[in-house]
């Protein structure tokens, strides 16, 4: 299945929460053309910090298990299709569908969920950290009032925010489709990685872009799983990489966050 033979927009349900928790999600314009804010959104220079996180990656590196681009690429791969799309895509689809619906209760137990999937420390400081980058931008940027109304929610203790749920609420908010929602996320996260790997084993820029282009079925791959996966199923089946996270604080030297 493609992203193509996909709906690329959801039908609006009606609100699961009450009447004013559905208008403060719902999207009220953002701005600029819907294309425009999507590009603005997954641009690199978009302030979320994303760039200085490896997810564990930069262990690999620096044991030597990671030297060239095609182990680069194998293990991005990995991680995309079984750390993030039964994971944190499926967190993202969840949480346009419960922006849209107005319903924050649904918003916190997927915040709850996604924390107590991440093993390492750092991966999760590094999902919080980008997560609340991202809900400022947002609420600054687009002026995105489910921003607002997911910040209270962190205020008063009841979510961390990371950053997949925020993602999902952001997408609601700026009236992106669901399979632009999580294809974008998925995306951009890839991409990210690879950058990382970019900068810190022999992998040129034009590689680099080529090993983006051949993720193109794989993200599509990815959508599909995020978008029919319920939240009780919600895993991450990369132990390897988890341990590599776990170890990536100890390092000599680190060029990464996380």
């Amino acid at each position: 299945m493609t992203t193509a033979t996909i709906t690329t927009r959801m039908a609006r349900r009606p609100p699961a929460g009450d009447k004013a928790a559905a208008a403060a999600f719902r999207p009220k314009g953002n701005g600029g053309d819907r294309l425009l804010a999507l590009l603005q959104l997954t641009n690199a220079s978009f302030p979320t910090g994303a760039f200085t996180h490896s997810c564990g990656f930069e262990t690999w590196i620096y044991d030597g298990v990671v030297t060239d681009w095609r182990e680069a690429e194998r293990r991005c791969r990995d991680w995309l299709r079984h750390g993030i799309a039964t994971c944190d895509a499926v967190a993202v689809v969840q949480s346009y569908r419960a922006a849209l619906d107005g319903d924050a209760e649904t918003l916190v137990d997927l915040d709850v969920r996604l924390g107590a999937l991440k093993l390492a420390r750092e991966t999760r400081a590094a999902s919080v950290m980008t997560g609340k980058a991202l809900l400022a931008a947002c609420r600054d940027i687009f002026e995105l009032e489910g921003m607002r109304r997911y910040q209270a929610m962190m205020s008063e203790g009841r979510c961390e925010g990371h950053h997949a749920v925020i993602y999902g609420v952001a997408g609601a908010g700026l009236a992106l489709g669901e399979t632009e929602t999580v294809t974008s996320y998925l995306w951009s996260g890839f991409s990210n990685l690879v950058a990382v790997a970019q900068r810190l084993t022999p992998l040129g820029q034009v590689d680099a872009q080529r090993i983006i282009t051949a993720a193109g079925p794989l993200i599509d791959e990815c959508v599909a799983i995020a978008r029919t996966r319920t939240p009780d199923r919600m895993c991450s089946t990369y132990a390897a990489l988890d341990a590599a996270a776990m170890r990536h604080e100890r390092l000599a030297t680190r060029l990464c966050i996380s």
